[in-house]
C-alpha cells in the first residue's frame, strides 16, 4: 500500500547504487509523520501513539494541530539509508540531524513513550547541544528547573554542603543547564525529529543481526526486515551490538544498585542555590536529589552492590530504608510524600570495545555506562547520537570516507570515557572527597574542579583548568599522608541500621591503587 509523502526518487552523494529510500515497512507499525497535506517534510509533527497497535493494513491517529498520524502495515522489506535502534535522547538527536540533512532515517525501540527514566539533571553540555539543534526553546516550555550548581555534603548531615556553582568556571562556556522529567524531554527530541521526517517503529525489537557491513545493514525484527546503509546502535544498556558482537566487558569495582522515586515536599535549596542538585556522599554509596520540576524532587540512592545485599528489606522499599539511615537526607525528607516502592535498576559500569566499524556506530550506554555520579550520562548520548550523525552525514557528501568516519567516532567516545572515568574514580576516593567538600583551594584550584565536574571536558580542556586540575590531584595525594583539612569519617548507612560492616575498609577503597590501601585515611591519624 502507498505512503503518503515517500521520497523515492532521492538519492544521496556517497551512497551506495542500491541505496533506496522508498517508504516502506514489513509487518509491522510505523510512524510515518503528519498526514495532512503530504508534504515530503512533514512540517506538522505527529503525535507519538501511546497505544497503538496491529491488525489494520493502515490507521490515522490524531495529531498536533488537526494532523494525523500514518501508521502503515506493509509486506515487503523496509529500505532506509540510515537505521537507529532506540528512541532515547541519543537515538532522537541522531535522527533529527540526519533527518534535516535529507537522509531517511528509521528508529525502532521496544517500548513506547511516555516511559520513566532516570539521569534527569544535565551538564551544561547538554544545554549547549540543545541550542546547536535549535531545541532550547521547546525546553523553556516543558516543565523544568533552571540548574546553575550543585551542592556536595556527606551523609551525617554535620557540615554545610559545599556548593559547586557553574558561574564559577574558567572560559566563556555555558554555565547553566537544566533538570527535567525524562518522559518529556526524550519525547520532545522525538517529536523534532519526526517534524524533520524522521520515520518511528514502536514496540519493535532487534531478532537478529545478519549483516553490519557499510551499504548493506540488514535486521531482522519482530515484525519483519530492514535494510540500511548505516545503523547506529542508541539501545542504551540493552546493548544490542555489544552483545552481538561479545564485546561489552564491565569495569571491575564499580558494580552498584540504584534505588529510586519521585517525591514532593522535599526540602530543596532555595536562594543562590535554587535549582542546585544535591549529591550526598556516605560509606556504601551516594544519594540524588534532583528538583525536576516546581513540585517534584528525584530522590535516588546508589549502593555498592555487594554491600546492598546487606539491607534488611526487599529491594523495592531500599530506598525507605537508606533515607532513614541518612541524617542529611532524612532531613530533607520530614515532609516529603511519595511512592510506597522505589524503582530498582543495576549501576555496573562497562565499555563495549570499539565504538564503530565497517558500517555501525554505538552511542550512549549502548557505547559505554559511567557511574551516574556526575550526571555524564544524557550528555554523553547526546554528543554521541550527533557525532554519529554527522559523520554519517560527511560520507554520505563525499567529504569523509567511511573507515576515517567510523575511526573518527571511536576515537571521540573512548577519548570522553576515558575521562569522565577519572573524574569517577576520583569521587569514589576519600581523599579526594575529604578536599572537595571543603569548597575553596590555593590559586583557584576550586574553580578547575568545577570545569571539569560541569562536565566541560567535551571541549579542549585549556591549560589554565589543566595545570590547576593536575595540582588538585597533587592535593588528593598529599592528603592521604598528611592532612590537608579535617578527617572525616563517612556516615555508615549499615552501621546506621545496627548492621555490621565486612571489614574495615568497605566501601571507600574502589578508587584507590591497590598498593595504596592500606587503614582508611581517617585511622591512620
Amino acid at each position: 500500500m502507498a505512503v503518503p509523502g515517500p521520497r523515492c526518487d532521492r538519492r544521496l552523494v556517497g551512497l551506495p547504487a542500491r541505496s533506496s529510500t522508498c517508504r516502506t515497512g514489513q509487518g509491522s507499525h510505523f510512524i510515518i509523520g503528519s498526514g495532512a497535506g503530504d508534504d515530503h517534510r512533514h512540517p506538522r509533527a505527529a503525535a507519538l501513539p501511546t497505544g497503538t497497535s496491529g491488525g489494520d493494513r493502515v490507521r490515522r491517529l490524531p495529531g498536533i494541530d488537526g494532523g494525523f498520524t500514518v501508521i502503515a502495515h506493509s509486506e515487503v522489506d523496509d529500505r532506509c539509508d540510515v537505521v537507529i535502534i532506540g528512541a532515547g535522547p541519543a537515538g532522537s538527536a541522531a535522527a533529527l540531524e540526519l533527518a534535516r540533512a535529507g537522509l531517511d532515517v528509521v528508529v525502532i525501540d521496544k517500548t513506547e513513550f511516555p516511559r520513566f527514566r532516570i539521569g534527569e539533571s544535565m551538564l551544561p553540555h547538554t544545554q549547549r547541544i540543545m541550542e546547536e539543534l535549535d531545541l532550547m526553546d521547546r525546553v523553556r516550555k516543558l516543565p523544568h528547573m533552571v540548574k546553575r550548581g550543585l551542592e556536595i555534603e556527606f551523609g551525617d548531615g554535620r557540615r554545610e554542603p559545599a556548593a559547586i556553582s557553574f558561574k564559577e568556571m574558567f572560559g566563556d562556556g555555558v554555565k547553566q543547564t537544566f533538570n527535567i522529567r525524562r518522559s518529556i524531554f526524550d519525547r520532545m527530541i522525538a517529536d523534532a525529529a519526526m517534524e524533520a521526517g524522521a520515520r518511528y517503529r514502536f514496540r519493535e525489537s532487534v531478532t537478529n543481526i545478519e549483516s553490519l557491513e557499510h551499504g548493506d545493514v540488514r535486521l531482522e525484527l519482530d515484525g519483519g526486515r530492514i535494510r540500511a546503509n548505516w545503523v547506529i546502535d542508541a539501545s542504551g544498556q540493552a546493548c544490542v551490538l555489544a552483545r552481538h558482537l561479545g564485546t561489552r566487558k564491565f569495569i571491575p569495582g564499580y558494580r552498584n544498585v540504584s534505588y529510586f522515586g519521585h517525591y514532593e515536599g522535599v526540602r530543596r535549596n532555595t536562594g543562590d542555590r535554587d535549582g542546585f542538585a544535591t549529591l550526598a556522599m556516605c560509606r556504601e554509596g551516594w544519594f540524588w536529589l534532583i528538583p525536576i520540576d516546581e513540585k517534584t524532587t528525584s530522590i535516588g540512592a546508589v549502593i555498592e552492590g555487594d554491600l546492598s545485599k546487606s539491607i534488611p528489606v526487599p529491594a523495592n522499599q531500599r530506598l525507605a530504608w537508606c533515607l532513614e539511615n541518612c541524617p542529611a537526607m532524612a532531613d530533607r525528607m520530614t515532609e516529603a510524600t511519595g511512592p510506597d516502592k522505589n524503582h530498582v535498576v543495576g549501576d555496573f559500569s562497562y565499555t563495549c570495545g570499539r565504538h564503530a566499524d565497517a558500517g555501525w556506530f554505538m552511542v550512549g550506554d549502548a557505547a559505554a555506562f559511567i557511574d551516574p555520579v556526575w550526571s555524564t550520562g544524557v550528555s554523553l548520548g547526546l554528543e554521541g547520537g550527533v557525532h554519529a550523525a554527522r559523520r554519517i552525514i560527511d560520507v554520505a557528501k563525499g567529504r569523509m570516507r567511511p573507515q576515517a568516519a567510523t575511526g573518527a567516532h571511536h576515537a571521540r567516545i573512548s577519548g570522553l570515557r576515558r575521562t569522565f572515568m577519572k573524574l569517577i574514580r576520583n569521587f569514589y576516593d576519600h581523599s579526594f572527597r575529604e578536599l572537595i567538600v571543603r569548597g575553596d583551594g590555593p590559586l583557584g584550584v576550586h574553580r578547575a574542579v568545577v570545569n571539569m565536574l560541569a562536565g566541560e571536558v567535551f571541549r579542549r580542556v585549556p591549560f589554565s583548568v589543566r595545570w590547576r586540575w593536575d595540582l588538585m590531584m597533587g592535593l588528593r595525594e598529599f592528603n592521604r599522608i598528611r592532612p590537608l583539612n579535617e578527617r572525616i569519617r563517612p556516615h555508615s548507612l549499615l552501621q546506621s541500621g545496627g548492621i555490621g560492616l565486612p571489614s574495615p575498609n568497605a566501601g571507600v577503597s574502589r578508587a584507590v591503587p591497590r598498593r595504596r590501601i592500606g587503614e582508611p585515611s581517617w585511622q591512620s591519624h
